[in-house]
């Protein structure tokens, strides 16, 4: 296990932010003002290309270990001496995914299908596409002058503030993995990433997979631009590559809870049970009485809602009264929100 901190990487985030602020809205001000700033003609390579930055990464932005140096000059030097057909199969990665898998781009069959995925993303997307796949090393050089026009532009003074940031969180890991203490080196990464007695690290994001690291590593890599997401690159022969925010976010939603909740709220006699407790607490047999329901099926209802935590409950006497937990409902949509952008 390693941790790497990346220009490279980061600006890929930054780029990620700049054509994605409607998930990154603590940023929205900013992302403005740099696209406003830049040449039109670079303002419309970024969004051409933007399809290798956003949920799925193009290799060359998620593995640091292609391009392992603090230095941009170096960094993109190693864009440089990667084989034109490699850097084309790493930046067509977003598109390639079928399954959680890559396609071979070599296939015919698969560019063609390309073709007709990066249309539905835009004439500029197409352009793009079409160039990786009839004239990789022009596309090589497309891409390295637009990281380094967004460098000069903007990324270089943004680098300046951020990296001695990041280099003091992955030097205070390491000094805790020098003690062999991985639970001390992983804790505190996010609210959303978790590592069991035995080890093994949970991730908490929609997706059920389990990936062994023992024969490829992990590299962890902190980002300030990639907040609030946690990010796994699981690509065949290289390394597993988890990019986690810094600093971590206070909360991370649950996952399972908020699923649950859906799934518990999906039955519209519940939602008639939540309505009648909306205002005023109520007991199950009210309930029943108002919306002419059997008394025994409202309470197996409430008892749903009370184990997803939408409904709490108080006793008058002889009596339990059911009132919403409205902050809990409130909260469904942003935990659902955070969980699907995870």
């Amino acid at each position: 296990m390693t941790f790497a901190v990346s220009p490279l990487l980061e600006l890929a985030w930054a780029w990620h932010v700049l054509v994605g602020t409607e998930h990154h809205p603590e940023r929205a001000e900013w992302a403005q003002r740099v696209l406003g700033e830049l040449p039109d003609d670079l303002a419309a390579e970024v969004n051409a290309w933007s399809f290798a930055v956003r949920a799925v990464r193009a290799t060359v932005f998620a593995d640091p270990t292609l391009s392992p140096t603090l230095d941009w000059v170096q960094a993109v030097a190693a864009l440089r001496r990667m084989p034109s057909g490699q850097f084309a199969a790493a930046m067509l990665r977003p598109l390639l995914r079928v399954g959680g898998r890559s396609a071979d781009v070599a296939d015919h069959r698969v560019g063609a299908e390309l073709m007709a995925l990066s249309r539905a993303r835009g004439a500029g997307a197409t352009r793009a596409v079409r160039l990786l796949l009839e004239r990789p090393a022009a596309a090589q050089a497309a891409v390295i002058d637009i990281l380094d026009g967004c460098w000069s532009a903007f990324f270089a003074a943004e680098w300046c503030q951020i990296e001695p940031a990041l280099d003091g969180e992955v030097r205070a890991r390491s000094r805790l993995g020098a003690g062999g203490d991985l639970r001390a080196v992983l804790s505190g990464l996010s609210p959303a990433v978790a590592i069991g007695e035995d080890g093994r690290v949970t991730i908490d994001k929609v997706q059920s997979k389990s990936v062994a690291v023992s024969e490829r590593g992990l590299v962890l890599v902190p980002t300030v631009f990639g907040a609030p997401h946690v990010y796994v690159a699981d690509e065949a022969g290289r390394p597993v590559v988890v990019h986690y925010p810094f600093p971590p976010p206070e909360r991370a939603a649950d996952r399972r809870l908020t699923l649950r909740r859906l799934d518990v709220l999906a039955h519209p006699a519940r939602l008639e049970v939540c309505r009648a407790i909306a205002v005023e607490p109520r007991s199950a047999r009210e309930i029943a009485r108002l919306w002419r329901l059997d008394e025994t099926a409202v309470t197996k209802h409430l008892s749903a809602l009370r184990v997803a935590g939408l409904v709490r409950a108080e006793r008058a006497g002889r009596f339990v009264r059911y009132s919403l937990e409205a902050s809990a409902i409130q909260t469904i949509g942003a935990d659902l929100l955070d969980v699907l952008r995870r």
